[in-house]
């Protein structure tokens, strides 16, 4: 059995002395989850590079170890053998320089050849590089450690039928068998991926479930089998479109094709000049070549199963062995120099710029930005410079310039004002021939933009007609359903059990073999009832509906439970023997230096204990500058801030969670350094009451999905027992259920709460006393959130 000791001891004294605690610590916690010398050359590798070993060093340690391992299993030879024979999957686009993990036993596989590169006499030789997300995060406190970018395969079944592997043009999507795998970890399992033409899905699922994966595959073409046809854009959270390109750059980058031939134009027009620099513009364009003729080869042949996958398998491993020489031989056939290519590649790409219209581009994409009320100078502005509303209406110009007929949103909601929530829920309403897929935590918005549910639970899609409510309305009634059958169908098997035990007493006791048929009968019968005679759709229930080999004579009744809110662990604060206010202002203005008018303006509160309060109003309307003079971290231009004595505040910030997306350590080192004193596993039961307990406690937290960040964040804030909660944006990143979790947790807090959120449901169910900040004055809201929708004009 492989453990931290053996593993040390198989190593060098000298890289045994370079790894530090923390390297070992986290070493020791892999190998507890999962022995397996495979595996934990993958985690270990990089800290051995790092400490001067070789490669072939490195192969010695793991053989031994592989070697002592199968001496400790019985089954260790056969087991052995049987991993050497496994064969790696496809390598996708993304993918192509990273290690991928063992596919499934069920997927049929190749291995293509190392893609070749484009070589002449004026291309250079490479510096030998370490292959792409093979880096495990390091476990030093450095927070500028190497993180590993995970691997993922996407793959849906094969098949040997010929019309199921021809690309069409319906934009239905309709795949069977579709996998999703992240480094070792299976997210979604043989599941259908089922997209009808112009429907709207609201997509919903615990965080870490894999929705954003799911997506993110879709939109960049990873998901092998997914229809070549189909134009996709994905758009993720809002802080990718903080860059400093132009806004218009920003919407005709959209366009990859078109984008991928300027970019060989301008390089081969520039170059005309310099023989070195041609030949090299020219080399870029034939390795484009060559990835675009390859990755669309290898895709077929992962698609493909029998007769058919071998020979576009045995056709993609020519390919790949021929293709540098034929795209060459095509291009400089006849002795044809350099200049004379270039001038035939540029006919060639002024050609297919004219076919996808691109020359009229800019005029489309400028109309397009008008159309959405972006002012020219914004067009001309970098996009960093937006607010986060105005950049969602950059991405969605994206969206109609592209023209895609799958338009993928995640989280698009997170860091909007309610009135750009309003202005996009309204325009995502008014797209009929889009299908959108969209992922959001926010009750109200998926309410009123989604035509379907699908639900990501256990590895599995499942799809319920309607909004969310609906969905929600039509599985308690199913749950309902379901507890009335199982309970009928027990009080019958209880009155089968009794009168086979009557029959049989009166067997025993008369010696009547009648009665014993009657009782053996009613056996068979109780054996019946293990499920129900008829089948969901109402048909009577036949043994030939049920494949494969089972224990029982019906499938048995399942009740499924109600999916439960993450119970979060809100500590009770500790009484303060003063009754008075917890923070009181009085006549707070203020204003940011070189800024002529004040962002607050005569803001008179007085927060009491148990208060729960929310703040709301337009983005960039001072909301975080007063959490933040609450807080004491700004100092008012003029007027008086009093806190209590012995106040301890709990902040959570809009951006926390994106601070934690850089951090290298565990989420338990990370509690453990904050915290001297704590116990391991006094903070392990912290964490694991926010559902972060064993190996999501120990992994580097940047390996974390968003949602789990956000819980993770929410922890680490608690865990001083603070009396007053300033949560700035903190539904960010949560899934349906972990908000529904926190909103029960604020509810039953008996401390102080501020709330800064666009969450309509969430506000209106945690909310006590609602203001509105406008102008920088401060007034009170006596209908809640919901009189702040109505006066903004919000129609749902």
């Amino acid at each position: 059995m492989i453990n931290i000791k053996v593993f040390l001891e198989a190593a060098p004294v000298a890289v045994r002395d370079a790894l530090d605690q923390d390297t070992v610590d986290y070493l020791n916690g892999l190998i507890e989850e999962d022995p397996n010398p495979a595996t934990l050359r993958d985690a270990a590798e990089p800290f051995l590079v790092d400490a001067g070993m070789s490669d072939a060093d490195i192969d010695a340690i793991f053989t031994k170890l592989s070697i002592q391992d199968d001496d400790d299993d019985p089954a260790g030879g056969a087991k052995g053998k049987a991993s050497n024979v496994q064969v790696k999957p496809v390598l996708l686009p993304q993918a192509a320089a990273s290690k991928p993990t063992d596919p499934p036993p069920s997927a049929s596989t190749f291995i293509p050849a190392q893609a070749p590169k484009a070589s002449g006499p004026g291309s250079q030789p490479e510096a030998k590089k370490k292959p792409a997300g093979t880096k495990q995060p390091s476990a030093s406190t450095s927070a500028s450690a190497t993180m590993r970018r995970p691997v993922v395969q996407a793959f849906s079944q094969q098949s040997r039928f010929h019309t199921e592997t021809l690309v069409t043009m319906s934009k239905e999507i309709d795949l069977k068998g579709v996998n999703v795998i992240v480094d070792s970890r299976e997210l979604i399992v043989d599941a259908r991926l089922w997209l009808k033409t112009g429907y709207h899905y609201g997509m919903i699922g615990r965080n870490g479930t894999g929705k954003s994966t799911l997506l993110s595959v879709i939109g960049d073409g990873s998901l092998v089998g997914f229809p070549e046809n189909i134009r996709t854009l994905y758009i993720q959270q809002l802080d990718i479109l903080d860059v400093d390109t132009t806004v218009i750059d920003s919407v005709l980058a959209a366009d990859e094709q078109r984008e991928k031939r300027i970019t060989d134009v301008r390089s081969i027009e520039a170059a005309i000049k310099s023989p070195d620099a041609l030949h090299e513009a020219l080399e870029k364009y034939i390795s484009r070549l060559v990835s675009e003729k390859l990755a669309t080869a290898q895709k077929t042949a992962t698609l493909r199963s029998g007769k058919r996958g071998r020979i576009a398998r045995e056709a993609a491993l020519k390919m790949e062995k021929t293709i540098v020489s034929d795209i060459r031989t095509e291009l400089y056939h006849g002795g044809k120099t350099d200049g004379d290519v270039a001038s035939s590649v540029l006919d060639t790409l002024y050609s297919e710029l004219d076919q996808i219209d691109a020359h009229s581009a800019e005029a489309r994409a400028r109309t397009i930005l008008d159309g959405l009320d972006i002012s020219e100078e914004q067009q001309n502005g970098p996009v960093s410079a937006l607010s986060g509303g105005w950049r969602m209406r950059v991405a969605l110009a994206k969206a109609m310039f592209v023209e895609p007929d799958i338009l993928l949103l995640d989280e698009c909601t997170n860091h909007l004002d309610l009135a750009a929530i309003a202005w996009l829920q309204n325009y995502l309403v008014s797209l009929e021939d889009i299908t959108i897929v969209c992922v959001s935590h926010d009750h109200d918005f998926l309410n009123a933009i989604s035509q379907e549910i699908i639900r990501l639970k256990d590895g599995q899609l499942t799809y319920h007609p309607g909004n969310y409510d609906e969905y929600e309305q039509t599985e308690d009634e199913f749950r309902k359903k379901k507890e009335r059958q199982f309970a009928a169908l027990e009080r019958r098997r209880e009155h089968v059990k009794k009168s086979i035990e009557n029959f049989t007493k009166h067997a025993r006791a008369t010696n009547d073999s009648k009665v014993l048929n009657q009782a053996a009968s009613r056996k068979k019968k109780l054996d019946r009832l293990a499920g129900l005679d008829k089948t969901e759709d109402g048909k009577r229930f036949k043994v030939s509906y049920w494949a494969g080999f089972h224990d029982t004579l019906r499938p048995e009744l399942k009740l499924e439970r109600a999916e439960k809110g993450v119970d979060f662990s809100l500590p009770q604060p500790e009484t303060l023997r003063n009754s008075g206010p917890l923070v009181m202002l009085d006549g707070v203005s203020f204003g940011y230096s070189g800024q002529p008018n004040l962002t607050l303006k005569d803001i008179d509160l007085s927060i009491m204990m148990g208060d729960h309060i929310s703040i709301i109003g337009l983005n960039g309307c001072g909301k975080s500058t007063l959490i933040n003079i609450i807080q004491g971290n700004l100092v008012p231009t003029k007027g008086n801030v009093e806190r209590h004595a012995r106040l301890r505040i709990g902040y959570y910030t809009q951006h926390f969670v994106d601070e934690l997306s850089t951090e290298s350590l565990s989420g338990l080192k990370v509690l453990l350094n904050a915290n001297d004193g704590v116990k391991e596993s006094e903070a392990r039961k912290w964490l694991g009451s926010f559902e972060l307990s064993g190996d999501l406690a120990t992994r580097p937290v940047h390996t974390l999905s968003g949602g789990q960040r956000a819980r993770m964040a929410m922890a680490l804030m608690l865990f001083s027992n603070p009396h007053l909660l300033l949560l700035d944006e903190v539904t960010n990143h949560l899934d349906m259920y972990a908000v529904q979790g926190l909103i029960t947790a604020i509810n039953e807090y008996e401390g102080t709460v501020i709330l800064v959120s666009h969450d309509r449901h969430f506000l209106r169910e945690t909310a006590d006393y609602s203001y509105l900040l406008q102008d920088g004055r401060f007034t009170q809201l006596d209908g809640g959130v919901d009189e702040y929708v109505e006066s903004i004009g919000m129609d749902f």
